[in-house]
């Protein structure tokens, strides 16, 4: 089989199978190569991109962009180099896009976001002996956009929307035992996601008093060796805390301050973690909450309370 005339090929930041992030700059290269052994004259490129997630204000080109048809061109005007491509000579365009920084997500199918491209290279010269009117390449390029996974922790102090009741007394008193809770919230956005791990460890002596929920059937649970609090999810439906409500877990911890933490805040839980497996693109997604401490910033019962450890 022999090679057209005219050849076209597109890549992605430098990739022909790029996994794309939000907010990511786009810079795409066409190269076109001439294969014949007759110079092919008077050489046009056209791209058109489509994808909703494109912020197309963002376009940059050295030839036309049509925002109407959403597509960058380039004639002789633009790049004398299309006057003539000679014999085996190659050459290459590009232009620049960026994506928007949110999902435009508005309903429950809004997933699995792409950026489509198809490019076309033309020309009027036709090889001896065939009928064509003109030489035409065209080739595509389709990009995914991974998903983003988000996690929020909390601590309260009073928690009745939870329907668990925390005893002891607050601000905390030494040696004497305060129970807390601790909320996970999970927002998945773009992408269905599975294997779902969520992990933290309890810190300065933190107990687990065994009172968990969750609005999954799927419950965080304790490892006494290592203080260590994981939460594990078969799998999360794209947009789920978007549109519906976040996947949530709540579990109860119980503190006993000692008398060297007096005039002190104190460490509850590290950093909280999530990983789970993207199912559109196959890459790992993850994200971290800063740790928790008795400041308890979501606890808008205590505004105006002294949060440090009282003897």
């Amino acid at each position: 089989v022999s090679l057209a005339p005219l050849s076209l090929a597109i890549s992605l930041n430098g990739s022909d199978d790029y996994i794309a992030r939000l907010g990511d700059n786009f810079r795409y290269v066409l190269k076109y190569k001439n294969n014949s052994d007759f110079s092919i004259e008077n050489v046009s490129l056209r791209a058109r991109v489509t994808g909703e997630i494109l912020e197309l204000g963002t376009a940059r080109t050295e030839g036309v962009f049509n925002s109407l048809t959403n597509t960058f061109s380039w004639s002789v005007a633009d790049d004398p180099r299309l006057a003539s491509v000679a014999p085996g000579e190659e050459g290459s365009i590009s232009f620049d896009i960026k994506l928007k920084s949110t999902f435009p997500i508005k309903r429950l199918s809004d997933k699995n976001y792409l950026v489509k491209v198809t490019a076309e290279a033309e020309s009027p010269t036709v090889p001896a002996g065939t009928a064509a009117s003109k030489t035409v390449s065209v080739t595509n390029l389709e990009t995914k956009v991974s998903g983003v996974l988000s996690l929020d922790a909390k601590g309260y102090y009073r928690d009745a929307p939870s329907g668990i009741l925390n005893a002891g007394p607050f601000p905390m008193r030494v040696n004497q035992p305060t129970q807390l809770t601790i909320h996970w919230g999970l927002t998945n956005y773009a992408t269905d996601v599975s294997g779902v791990v969520v992990s933290g460890f309890l810190l300065s002596g933190a107990k687990w008093t065994g009172v968990v929920k969750s609005n999954i059937s799927a419950a965080p649970t304790y490892n006494s060796a290592s203080n260590e609090v994981s939460w594990k999810i078969d799998k999360i439906q794209a947009t789920k805390g978007v549109i519906s409500q976040p996947v949530e877990a709540i579990f109860q911890i119980e503190v006993t301050p000692a008398i060297n933490q007096v005039g002190k805040t104190i460490e509850l839980l590290s950093d909280s973690k999530v990983q789970a497996q993207d199912n559109f693109t196959g890459v790992t997604l993850s994200d971290i909450d800063e740790d928790l401490d008795t400041n308890l910033p979501d606890d808008t019962t205590l505004s105006g309370v002294d949060k440090k450890v009282q003897p």
